[in-house]
């Protein structure tokens, strides 16, 4: 999945392996996602699908999958692509897709809107876009990015290019960000030959930390202050410009 929770571990993401690092991020965007699958229908297209792993996640919503992503992306592993394409030039016909998923992809995209206005392109009237728009990236992510955006951000966003926000689900908060920031040195030195002696204690500290932090944001968690926004959208027609 191309994805900031998921682009810090090469391992298939998991909502219950607490002693791996990010799992802290992993099992909240899980969550976000099956809250959102009840919108899922009919032929389902992944824009940035990376390994693909909402395919099993939402197995049983969508009758049809295809997975587009860049070819030179390190994050495929062994997904075979439908196509090979980014995501503001999408290689499908108009209205040919019934939801669109686009999983925190868009601050990597230095046009984001294009994005969204690729994907009404090619769902109908009525169609689901599930999307989610970054509002603090984990520490130590690699990749260049463009944005960040507020929920304000995301809802004008979408209403601009002719969607309807139904639902909104926020992923992590402020203590999550925390988790991640301890771990970044943790992961570093947990490599190369020393990590023969560094396993066992930095993952002891990884299952302490993210456990820990875990319920510090179920307690006094702020949705403002979430990582990200999950939304869910329906395409409707364009509004008219203002004249």
């Amino acid at each position: 999945m191309s994805s900031p929770w998921t682009r810090l571990s090469r391992q298939t993401p998991s909502k219950s392996a607490f002693w791996r690092y990010n799992w802290i991020a992993h099992h909240q965007i899980i969550a976000a996602l099956e809250r959102a699958a009840p919108y899922v229908r009919g032929r389902l297209l992944d824009v940035g699908c990376g390994t693909m792993p909402t395919r099993t996640w939402w197995a049983g919503r969508f009758t049809e999958y295809r997975g587009v992503d860049l070819a030179d992306s390190p994050y495929l592993g062994d997904a075979r692509l439908t196509a090979i394409a980014r995501a503001e030039e999408l290689p499908f016909r108009a209205e040919s897709f019934d939801t669109v998923l686009g999983l925190s992809m868009l601050t990597y995209l230095p046009e984001p809107q294009r994005m969204i206005a690729e994907a009404w392109r090619v769902l109908p009237k009525g169609g689901m876009l599930v999307l989610d728009f970054t509002q603090t990236l984990p520490p130590g992510e690699p990749l260049h990015s463009y944005f960040r955006f507020t929920p304000h951000d995301a809802r004008s966003m979408l209403e601009r290019a002719g969607f309807e926000v139904v639902e909104v689900f926020p992923v992590g908060g402020p203590w999550t960000h925390v988790a991640m920031s301890l771990m970044v040195p943790l992961n570093r030195l947990n490599r190369g030959p020393q990590r023969v002696l560094t396993e066992l204690p930095v993952r002891a500290l990884y299952i302490l930390i993210q456990l820990s932090c875990a319920l510090l944001d179920r307690m006094f968690g702020n949705r403002n202050a979430a990582l990200a926004h999950l939304f869910v959208a329906h395409r409707i027609e364009r509004p008219e410009p203002p004249r």
